[in-house]
């Protein structure tokens, strides 16, 4: 059993590598380190982390969720969800690991099932499944 020091360690410092990662994006308009700590706390009791960095100029909210397991005292992402939402909740783009799809829009496999995207007119694309990757996408509508 992982002790629950090691536990919220490393779900610290996932939680920082994704704030990392956000700093390539436009500041969000709502501070993001307000409530980090009690959502590195709470993803410790519950192996689930959301954020969501805010951009009420722009009418967009980003929304990150993964969750978590543990198997040989290291973090792995055993699920995740992306997604670029717009006012009114539709999604611009989203990214998922779920076991739902297995070809994109051209009916082609995805190059790293199950992991894929939907762009921004809904067609499923292949996805690398990196948060990063997802970052880079969505650079694009929020600059």
């Amino acid at each position: 059993m992982l002790p629950d020091e090691l536990k919220e360690w490393l779900i610290s410092k996932r939680a920082w590598e994704i704030f990392v990662l956000m700093q390539k994006l436009r500041e969000p308009e709502v501070d993001l380190l307000s409530n980090f700590d009690a959502q590195v706390d709470l993803a410790a009791r519950s192996n689930i982390f959301r954020l969501h960095a805010l951009w009420p100029s722009l009418n967009k909210k980003l929304s990150i969720r993964e969750t978590y397991t543990f198997p040989q005292d290291r973090l792995h992402i055993r699920s995740y969800g992306y997604a670029l939402i717009e006012t009114g909740d539709r999604a611009i783009i989203r990214a998922d690991s779920a076991p739902h799809h297995e070809r994109d829009y051209h009916r082609k496999l995805l190059t790293d099932f199950p992991h894929h995207l939907h762009d921004e007119n809904g067609r499923i694309c292949s996805f690398s499944g990196e948060l990063e990757d997802f970052i880079q996408l969505v650079l694009l509508y929020v600059r």
